[in-house]
């Protein structure tokens, strides 16, 4: 028969296909060993928890639900096959649950094998055909597989349930897929009505490029750039992320944080603590991931509103290893929001200082002494920061500033015309390119930029000033 796990058969097809095996045996009566992996790990956080997973499941072998359990906890901490083998075995153990398969259709589905991944689908759909998240992933993949017909009877019965704007969405895609264009641009510019998400934009903008419109099609991309696909809540799938530990927690502390779930984020970052200590912030090998854990409650303290404990907490890891890039960043951050600018600007000389090839830490420089009024250096700082990325829309804007400062109308306009191009929808790029335009007496252009300013959501306030100076250099002229 040969070597069934060839190059020519992707590890997830060929771990899919076994799980079908698996599947058909649930009614043999010997039961697998749980399957064994993560216990040796160097990050002891993932080490110990994976062992007490792994120890629950070897003592109560006939349970689907802890066999799954440890199922999730080999998905969300990166052992992915792992994972599969595991779901298989809950599911031979209880094929009555529904999270079993459909977290190894989620599996299987995130490898690109879609077919694969709708077979695993349906059996978890057999058990629950109403559960709008799998029904959703069933319409995208059967998109992916080119049967917008099947899927529209996914996204419809969604419809039917809950309204659901994902849903929706859905239904134009397939309309794109059938080619019919002008009901998916009606249904799409409903859409974002309800849910201005970039997406939705952006998916809009290529169709109405298709149809020909596009002074529209250039307006909606600009309001989609840069959007990632378009996700719903899954209550069933959020509860994989109970079970992540080690650096995956940490990232999902950081995300969490950024997402205002603050309290969350420092009920991991506390459990973190506990395996990497303050103390091994200043120890040469131990280092990276205590001085984070550090830095990284200094930014939840700062966004729950305890800036002075945010300042107490970086400053006490800035004693422990003062060469802590991170730690000068965030001090810096800090004394901004302060305005204590001089003393931010202590941090970020110290920062560059410890690596110069940082273009953020140069940037953040820039826009500390343009706050400062020392426009030349401001400026200096900025270009520094463009060697390092040529291409950063906030850079580009303050070096654009600077130059207004200065009154060299013309390097600010190219600045300005600079940010408008790569990001389209910039309104403030827009407002002061109108500026600057006005001032060198390219007056049309101005009111081009102007137009776009306003129609891309600018403050009035800052509206009406450009406006009242437009009016002026025309009067002048």
């Amino acid at each position: 028969m040969g070597n069934v796990h060839s190059d020519s058969i992707s590890p997830v097809r060929y771990l899919a296909t076994v799980i079908v095996m698996v599947v058909l045996c649930s009614a043999c009566t010997r039961v697998d060993d749980p399957i064994a992996a993560g216990v040796d790990s160097a990050d002891q956080d993932v080490a110990l928890y994976l062992q007490s997973m792994l120890q629950s499941a070897r003592a109560m072998q006939n349970s689907g639900l802890v066999r799954g359990r440890l199922g999730m906890a080999y998905d969300v901490n990166g052992f992915r096959n792992e994972a599969l083998a595991t779901y298989a075995q809950a599911e031979a153990l209880d094929p009555k649950d529904f999270f079993w398969p459909y977290f190894s259709a989620l599996l299987i589905a995130e490898a690109g094998e879609y077919e694969l991944a709708l077979v695993a689908l349906e059996r978890a759909l057999a058990i629950d055909a109403n559960y709008s998240p799998a029904l959703l992933a069933q319409g995208n993949w059967l998109l992916k597989i080119d049967r917008p017909d099947d899927a529209m009877i996914a996204f419809e019965h969604v419809l039917d349930m809950d309204g659901s704007p994902a849903a929706t969405f859905g239904r134009a895609r397939v309309m794109i897929a059938r080619g019919e264009h002008v009901q998916a641009v009606k249904l799409l510019e409903h859409l974002v009505e309800r849910m201005s998400h970039p997406y939705i934009y952006r998916t809009l903008g290529e169709v109405l490029r298709e149809l020909g419109q596009m002074d529209q099609a250039n307006v909606a991309l600009a309001l989609g750039k840069n959007a990632l696909p378009l996700k719903w809540p899954d209550e069933y799938w959020d509860q994989r992320m109970a079970h992540v530990r080690g650096s995956a927690s940490y990232n999902r502390a950081k995300l969490l944080s950024a997402s205002d779930r603050v309290y969350e984020a420092m009920s991991i970052l506390e459990r973190l603590q506990g395996h990497h200590p303050e103390e091994e912030c200043g120890r040469e090998q131990e280092f990276f991931l205590a001085c984070n854990l550090l830095n990284s409650f200094s930014i939840a303290y700062d966004r729950v509103g305890l800036s002075g404990r945010a300042l107490e907490t970086v400053q006490r890891g800035l004693s422990i290893n003062p060469d802590f890039i991170p730690f000068h960043l965030t001090s810096a951050n800090l004394y901004r929001q302060q305005r204590d600018l001089e003393s931010a600007l202590t941090h970020l000389e110290r920062a560059i200082e410890l690596n110069p090839a940082r273009g953020y830490a140069h940037e953040q420089r820039g826009r500390v002494l343009y706050g400062l009024q020392r426009y030349e250096d401001a400026k200096v700082a900025l270009e520094t920061a463009l060697l390092y990325d040529p291409a950063k829309r906030t850079t580009l804007f303050y070096l654009g500033l600077a130059e207004l400062e200065k009154d060299k109308w013309p390097q600010a306009v190219e600045r300005f015309e600079r940010v408008v191009q790569l990001e389209p929808g910039f309104a403030l790029g827009h407002l002061f390119l109108a500026r600057s335009l006005g001032e060198v007496g390219r007056l049309e252009e101005a009111r081009q930029a102007q137009g776009n300013a306003r129609q891309y959501g600018a403050e009035p306030a800052e509206l009406r000033i450009t406006e009242i100076r437009l009016r002026e250099l025309e009067f002048g002229r």
